[in-house]
């Protein structure tokens, strides 16, 4: 019963159908006889999931590959963006971000790689064709939603790296009493509006050329920003809310370009304010408690740059 049959999708909106159609076929061919109802539905659920990650943050074409053998079932996307999905803590309220614990609850294996030419990435998961129970697939996944933080705090965090000395050494940036759970909602937010831009340049919702081009660029800032390796000053802060704190100090690297990233940062969120204006998309605003956080860190960095000492958030730790 070995199979493994793929196919390239391109960057639209209706990639996702065409993976799970692509999926259907290859489960239903002669030589898958056997293949539960319960494992085609569950990975019906799983590729959805990759291809939409890939489709919303890579913004590239994908190709899917459905791999089965006498008792796996296995999904690889690939895309052309060499950046691997990461974990990161999630809000019990978040409304993105949910793909990777979704997917954890249904597989029983899963990861991604980077691809040797380093141009690109493939993720995937495993699903058992025997031997595993469907009947709590419903509680299984409520869990997985809703415990992600709890699952996160509870890692093993001694594995990841403390910031780096040289970033503390004078020169360095730093923010000092960086609220916790509010950079958490920061984060949150800022994912959403990265989606949002990707939906509407997938579904060329934008008919405006000029508005479309600068949504695409703020969406490249924002994919920079918000995606890749952990970071040391993203390892601090998982490793401040794994010790229950509700704030810690979080360092960075001065560099050479420093002035014009800043700037550059400046200008992506006045081009959002004005592609709020122009598309009426509510999402992308954000709101004033994010926007003060924001607000504060770039003049922080702003201030450091130019020989100014480090200040505490003077806000509340909420």
């Amino acid at each position: 019963m070995d199979e493994d049959a793929r196919v390239e999708l391109p960057a639209e909106a209706g990639s996702a159908g065409r993976a799970r159609r692509h999926l259907r076929r290859t489960l239903t061919g002669p030589s898958t006889v056997g293949v539960p109802e319960a494992v085609a539905a569950d990975a019906e659920v799983c590729l959805s999931e990759l291809v939409t990650n890939a489709l919303l943050h890579a913004g590239t074409g994908v190709s899917v590959r459905v791999r089965l053998t006498p008792s796996v079932l296995r999904l690889e996307v690939g895309d052309g963006s060499p950046v691997v999905p990461q974990w990161v803590p999630r809000s019990l309220t978040a409304s993105t971000g949910r793909g990777l614990p979704l997917i954890t609850a249904l597989s029983t294996a899963r990861g991604g790689e980077v691809h040797p030419d380093g141009r690109g990435k493939t993720v995937w998961c495993e699903l058992l064709l025997t031997g595993a129970d469907h009947g709590e697939v419903g509680l299984e996944v409520d869990l997985a939603l809703q415990d992600e933080i709890d699952a996160l705090l509870a890692a093993d965090w001694e594995s990841l790296p403390d910031p780096d000395p040289v970033l503390s050494a004078p020169g360095g940036l730093r923010l000092l009493r960086y609220p916790l759970r509010r950079g958490v909602r920061l984060r949150e937010h800022r994912e959403a509006v990265l989606r949002e831009l990707r939906l509407l340049s997938l579904t060329h919702a934008i008919t405006d050329p000029g508005t479309a081009a600068r949504a695409d660029a703020v969406g490249d800032q924002l994919a920079e920003q918000y995606a890749g390796h952990l970071r040391p000053a993203q390892a601090r802060v998982l490793q401040a809310l794994a010790a229950g704190e509700d704030s810690a100090d979080l360092d960075y690297p001065r560099l050479p370009d420093h002035p014009g990233i800043l700037e550059r940062w400046r200008r992506n969120e006045q081009e959002l304010d004005r592609l709020i204006a122009a598309t009426g998309v509510a999402v992308l605003a954000a709101p004033a408690e994010l926007r003060e956080l924001a607000d504060w860190m770039l003049v922080e960095f702003e201030r450091q740059v130019t020989g100014g000492e480090p200040r505490p958030w003077p806000g509340p730790l909420d």
